[in-house]
């Protein structure tokens, strides 16, 4: 999937946490991906922030969810116990951008390294 982004984008985000919690929640349901992928449409192409308003009604809308039951499951400990986990684990594999993948133990950094990534996962 291509798409071109319009720049500068919102950054930093006003709620940094709770996209990242919702995507979380999302990845548990099923609906993650789905979610992640109109998200980043509407920042980058719409400059529409993640995780408010409008983008997380439209997104809400669009994938036929209850904005307000995300929200509130995305803010339950489970969520939070989850995303600090994996806050933790980015910092100890010194992870620091996006994207970065770790395969077999092994780290790629960049979107020019993901056939890298890919590759190293066959080996």
């Amino acid at each position: 999937m291509v798409f071109f982004a319009k720049t500068p984008v919102p950054y930093p985000l006003s709620e940094f946490d709770l996209a990242n919690q919702i995507a979380i929640l999302g990845f548990k349901e099923g609906w993650g991906e789905k979610f992640v992928v109109l998200t980043y449409k509407k920042w980058f192409q719409e400059n529409k922030e993640p995780a408010i308003e409008p983008s997380i009604s439209e997104v809400s809308a669009e994938l036929n969810l209850n904005k307000d039951e995300i929200i509130s499951k995305a803010k339950s400990e489970n969520i939070e116990a989850k995303y600090n986990e994996n806050t933790n684990s980015a910092r100890e594999n010194k992870i620091f951008g996006s994207p970065s993948f770790i395969v077999k133990n092994e780290l790629f950094w960049g979107d020019d390294r993901m056939e890298d990534a890919i590759n190293w996962s066959l080996k």
